[in-house]
């Protein structure tokens, strides 16, 4: 996938993906510390793995105004939306990364970021409705969607956002144009379509 410059008719919203383990989480952590410590209000979801004993066991899902903190999934539930060896805690998700969606929406949020996009998160109804509103609205958004997948409330995204596909070799050089674009807009917010 090649990267694409922006162009200003375009929503405000960069979309990240690539094979796992090549960075697209580090590096949204990272703008979210950048920006946090600058002082930028920042909303929306994050999601992290959990290890015990050095084997995968789950994800947790975090809001990112709150702090609150849940299970995205499980690999010892046996009730719920199951994706491969995971049974998704859809209580979780709609109580801390919905909610998390939402508020940024209705907020006083600069930057939404959303981490990830994959198919845990799509299995909610609820989530797909506020993907589908975070993407289209009006804030400037920095999300990462799993590799490979294919959702339509991303795909009509594809052709008016800023995208690239992360590797190993260019993730240091992505970081710092995500930076650069994401300061573009919060600079000059009214020349962004919205």
């Amino acid at each position: 996938m090649a990267s694409i410059a922006p162009r200003y008719d375009w929503l405000r919203v960069i979309l990240l993906t690539g094979r796992p383990g090549v960075g697209k989480t580090t590096i949204v952590n990272r703008v979210y510390k950048h920006y946090s410590a600058s002082g930028l209000k920042i909303e929306g979801m994050t999601t992290r793995e959990v290890r015990e004993g050095g084997a995968r066991t789950g994800f947790m899902i975090t809001d990112l105004s709150s702090g609150q903190e849940g299970w995205l999934a499980k690999k010892d539930l046996t009730t719920g939306p199951r994706v491969g060896s995971y049974v998704v805690v859809s209580e979780d998700l709609e109580k801390i990364g919905v909610a998390g969606l939402e508020r940024s929406m209705e907020g006083a949020a600069n930057l939404v970021i959303v981490d990830e996009i994959g198919p845990m998160e799509m299995t909610s109804t609820s989530f797909r409705n506020s993907i589908s509103r975070v993407l289209n609205g009006n804030k400037a958004v920095v999300a990462t969607v799993k590799y490979g997948s294919r959702y339509p409330e991303v795909e009509k995204m594809w052709q008016k956002s800023v995208h690239w596909e992360i590797t190993k070799e260019n993730r240091e050089s992505i970081y710092r144009r995500i930076v650069r674009q994401v300061d573009d807009w919060i600079r000059e917010p009214r020349k962004w379509a919205s």
